[in-house]
């Protein structure tokens, strides 16, 4: 027993109950918080304050006989949530990270050695529609108006589709998304429906843009989103987040659209008027794997 009440649990003593019960309880706690949200895409164990009355997830794996925690596919990050800690029960808790890992690259709300990089975080508060709308830059407002009367917004109950446009669109660009990470966003898609949102595109019949959302915590975090060749010529995607932001508005949600430092992309989200709440990736390793720099960014990439 620590005096400062932080306590590091394995993932098998882990009380999912006590867990699911703080999250949803706790202002600051994300639908990626969730024991079974974390559960699909990762083994974790935790750091525990007190009785449950915080805690961070810490997913864990091993490669190369090197123990590392890391940020999870379809994870933005591994927050804080609940009571909040002190400096010192801050410090007690990288110490214990530092402990049982030797790689940490992770993304959380919480700038742990006061010196972690500061990300890009896009959001917008779904308020009265007509307010956001006015918002809207002007070359958005010109492209969804002359494109929406010929494009369809469809509800789907299966993500196969938004999964394959983004493959095909963008899975080069993410090599960390492997088939068994997309395997493992569908299986919990199945069992967790009520949690995502997934809106199809369509012009004359035809598919040409998908967009995955998961809705939890009063938040719809933009997990992917594609077009085809003729959805990007059409502006299909700006018309469907269009048509999200007026179903979802004046609910008190707020819509995370997930970055990002990529220049264009950041200029497209903030096209919608949304302000950056930005995150911290901590990244460091034990000397001797910083010696070892091919291996180090094949741990990280695997």
């Amino acid at each position: 027993m620590q005096a400062s009440g932080i306590y590091f649990i394995s993932s098998e003593k882990i009380n999912k109950l006590k867990w699911d019960s703080l999250v949803e309880h706790s202002n600051d706690a994300s639908v990626f918080c969730y024991s079974w949200y974390l559960d699909s895409f990762c083994n974790w164990s935790a750091i525990i304050l007190g009785d449950y009355k915080g805690a961070i997830a810490i997913p864990i794996k091993k490669n190369w006989g090197v123990t590392t925690v890391f940020q999870p596919p379809f994870i933005q990050k591994c927050q804080w949530f609940g009571q909040a800690i002190d400096l010192e029960q801050r410090e007690i808790c990288i110490n214990t990270i530092h402990r049982i890992a030797s790689l940490i690259n992770f993304n959380s709300n919480i700038d742990w050695l006061n010196k972690d990089k500061r990300r890009i975080n896009l959001t917008l508060s779904l308020g009265l529609y007509d307010k956001i709308h006015a918002n809207y830059s002007k070359s958005l407002v010109k492209n969804i108006n002359k494109n929406k009367k010929s494009i369809e917004v469809r509800d789907s109950k299966q993500i196969h589709n938004a999964i394959k446009l983004y493959k095909k669109a963008y899975g080069d660009l993410n090599p960390h998304l492997n088939q068994s990470a997309y395997n493992s966003l569908t299986q919990m898609a199945n069992k967790k429906s009520e949690h995502i949102i997934c809106k199809e595109v369509y012009k004359n019949g035809v598919l040409v843009a998908a967009l995955l959302f998961a809705n939890g915590k009063g938040s719809l975090h933009y997990i992917l989103g594609a077009p085809t060749q003729i959805g990007r010529k059409h502006n299909a995607i700006s018309v469907a987040l269009d048509s999200v932001i007026k179903q979802y508005s004046n609910r008190n949600l707020k819509l995370d659209f997930e970055g990002s430092s990529i220049p264009s992309v950041k200029a497209f989200y903030e096209s919608f008027g949304a302000q950056n709440e930005p995150f911290y990736e901590i990244e460091t390793a034990r000397s001797w794997i910083l010696g070892m720099k091919k291996i180090y960014n094949k741990i990280l990439r695997s």
